[in-house]
């Protein structure tokens, strides 16, 4: 049994709703798709995407991996309720401090430091309450071990395969982890192969399984926006204030207005 299990069934068992914007929207976005309405939503929260009206296309702001892992046990039993959307995610932050315990292990080769690594992920503190919520804490955790696990292993083809396909994960999981493809990139032309065509194959099979996983939500943000990343997430780059994001209209959220606001508030 994962070492973490007791600890967070502990604290979900005081966790009778999500409590917050970001897991209310996932165990939301999941309810959409296990009741069989596709990514869409009857209900506004931003303006980023230009909506024309109720309901409208979901996820145009935020990657939708944790809507669809709490739509999985809701869809597959029928029941549409909070205990049985945040299933997944118990289970991935009860397999974190094992996995810490392992990574460590990996990297000092000392037992003592893997079992207190192992304790510190049990005692999150800060974080616990967040791990078994229907958000990305515990999906980036999870996944974010996994990879530095694969990245410490001896170099091979399948782990060229593996990053690739946990950069897409991460990417489908939360807007940055496009930042987790150049990780495995940079992991994969320092891992020194051989010979010379092993890049060449190395860093393809990188690029492929990322693109096996993230490929049918950039088709899907075509054929809804038009854009292969929905506007929701690009206008963000120009907010001058948290404020800003229920902004109406979204339009005028620009680079122009985001550079008059000044070098020293940009540099804030």
């Amino acid at each position: 049994r994962p070492v973490g299990d007791d600890e967070q069934g502990l604290v979900a068992a005081f966790q009778s709703v999500p409590g917050y914007m970001d897991a209310d929207y996932y165990y939301a976005g999941g309810l959409q798709l296990a009741a069989g309405r596709g990514f869409t939503e009857p209900y506004l929260w931003n303006y980023l995407d230009d909506p024309a009206g109720l309901p409208h296309p979901s996820h145009a702001y935020w990657m939708p991996l944790a809507s669809i892992l709490a739509a999985l046990v809701p869809a597959l039993s029928g029941h549409l309720t909070w205990f049985a959307a945040r299933l997944p995610f118990i289970l991935a932050a009860a397999l974190i401090p094992p996995l810490t315990s392992a990574l460590a292990f990996s990297i000092t080769s000392r037992r003592d430091l893997a079992i207190i690594s192992g304790l510190l992920a049990v005692f999150s503190g800060y974080y616990a309450p967040f791990l078994p919520l229907t958000d990305t804490f515990s999906l980036y955790m999870l996944f974010g071990a996994l990879f530095f696990l694969i990245v410490n292993r001896k170099s091979s083809i399948a782990n060229s395969f593996l990053l690739g396909l946990l950069a897409g994960i991460m990417h489908l999981s939360r807007a940055d982890g496009l930042l987790w493809l150049l990780l495995a990139l940079l992991a994969v032309i320092f891992s020194r192969p051989s010979l010379f065509t092993f890049y060449f194959l190395r860093i393809t099979f990188c690029i492929l399984t990322y693109l096996i996983i993230i490929s049918p939500w950039l088709v899907r943000n075509l054929v809804v926006f038009g854009l292969p990343l929905a506007t929701g997430g690009s206008r963000a780059l120009w907010l001058t204030g948290y404020n800003q994001l229920f902004a109406y209209p979204a339009s005028q959220l620009t680079f122009a207005a985001w550079w008059q606001s000044g070098l020293a508030e940009i540099l804030k």
